[in-house]
């Protein structure tokens, strides 16, 4: 019996020892799950914080789009840095070839953003609008003594309805010209000059049949114009009156 009891008390020690044993296995087992887990877990969060990084990253050097709340809102920084710009040149009369060439791509940044040429059917093509950079020479009279070009304010009206245009100047001659408007696409118009006026019409001439050229309105909205002839010239304008009309003949 007491050989029984002690056999039977040796194998009660074994297997409570077993048990130890397969418990500190399972345990040392558990904490090796649990720490591959853990790592796991933060090298996916480092993974994250890369990713992100790498995409503030390439957001910066504009590999990817930079997202907005609104269109609208990219559009207006486009105008401003355009404006900005051309305030600079006074009217483009003193603009360097490295002016005209970013006053250029600016330009082209703005219109751009509007998909669709149909400027003639915009609401925002007719009024009274100032001009308020241009590369035309002819314009800006820079073949003339400084003292005879145009020192004022320059004004053009478009009344898309009566297919008019017209043209206004202000020191030192107030110099004016009329002209036709014959469409020939959405955007851009045949322009037939008619009569040019000295000191606000005062003196009248009609244009020969040879003044003539062609204007395509690449980008409009209700504040700005930019429009571009067909002797390659760039125009860029801002509203002043939105309700001037050409019902009578200048």
């Amino acid at each position: 019996m007491r050989r029984r009891f002690g056999t039977t008390t040796n194998q009660s020690h074994a297997a409570r020892r077993d048990n130890k044993s397969t418990r500190g296995q399972t345990t040392t087992t558990t904490m090796i799950r649990a720490g591959f887990l853990e790592e796991a877990f933060e090298r996916a969060q480092q993974k994250s914080s890369e990713v992100e990084e790498t995409l503030r990253s390439m957001q910066q050097k504009s590999l990817l789009p930079s997202f907005t709340t609104s269109s609208g809102v990219k559009v207006e920084d486009m105008k401003g840095a355009l404006l900005s710009k051309i305030s600079t040149v006074e009217r483009g009369a003193v603009a360097t070839e490295e002016d005209k060439e970013e006053i250029d791509a600016l330009a082209r940044n703005v219109e751009n953003t509007q998909k669709r040429k149909n400027a003639l059917e915009s609401k925002f093509i007719n009024g009274k609008w100032e001009l308020m950079y241009t590369t035309s020479a002819s314009i800006l009279g820079l073949s003339k003594p400084k003292l005879f070009r145009p020192s004022g304010p320059i004004y053009q009206t478009i009344d898309a309805k009566n297919l008019r245009a017209f043209n206004s100047e202000s020191a030192p001659f107030y110099n004016q010209v009329s002209a036709e408007l014959t469409p020939t696409t959405k955007s851009s118009v045949d322009v037939q000059f008619k009569k040019f006026g000295l000191f606000s019409g005062l003196i009248k001439i009609n244009a020969p049949e040879s003044a003539k050229g062609k204007l395509d309105t690449t980008y409009v909205d209700e504040e700005l114009r930019i429009s571009r002839g067909d002797k390659g010239n760039l125009f860029v304008l801002l509203m002043r009156d939105p309700s001037a009309t050409l019902d009578v003949e200048y």
